[in-house]
């Protein structure tokens, strides 16, 4: 067990080294300089939803989102933050975070994790609650940068 841990942070350590390029003779890379906000419109999958990110340092991300379920009649109000991950992979600007979700009709408090990814002016989200018996959400929508 000893040995598998040791191996473990040694495999961490090697690729921490490696990603921020803190070797002496490694190539400068152009760096990714985030958007200073991005506000997103999703009304594909459930009817209206809206958010705002705001960056606050490097690719961390302040995020707000208000959610209207029609079909309950309830409106969801979600703030928290993101990491955008400096590079692309393939085409896909991936991010990922959490924060705390509040129902306005029933008054609960749940945290909520989320995984998403921007391409050009479109964007996709998981919203994962951590509510018991909940399926999480998806959103899928526009994303404009500014």
């Amino acid at each position: 067990m000893k040995r598998l841990l040791m191996i473990s942070l040694l495999v961490i350590l090697v690729s921490a080294f490696c990603v921020t390029d803190s070797f002496t003779k490694c190539r400068r890379q152009q760096t990714y300089r985030s958007p200073d906000s991005i506000v997103t419109f999703s009304f594909f999958i459930h009817p209206i939803r809206v958010g705002y990110k705001h960056r606050l340092i490097g690719n961390v991300f302040l995020t707000g989102n208000v959610d209207y379920v029609s079909s309950e009649s309830e409106l969801l109000l979600q703030a928290g933050a993101a990491y955008i991950l400096p590079r692309k992979i393939l085409l896909f600007r991936l991010y990922g975070g959490g924060g705390l979700e509040v129902s306005r009709n029933y008054g609960t408090l749940y945290p909520y994790i989320v995984a998403g990814t921007k391409f050009l002016f479109f964007y996709a989200e998981i919203i994962h609650s951590l509510e018991n018996n909940r399926s999480p959400g998806y959103r899928f929508g526009f994303s404009f940068s500014f």
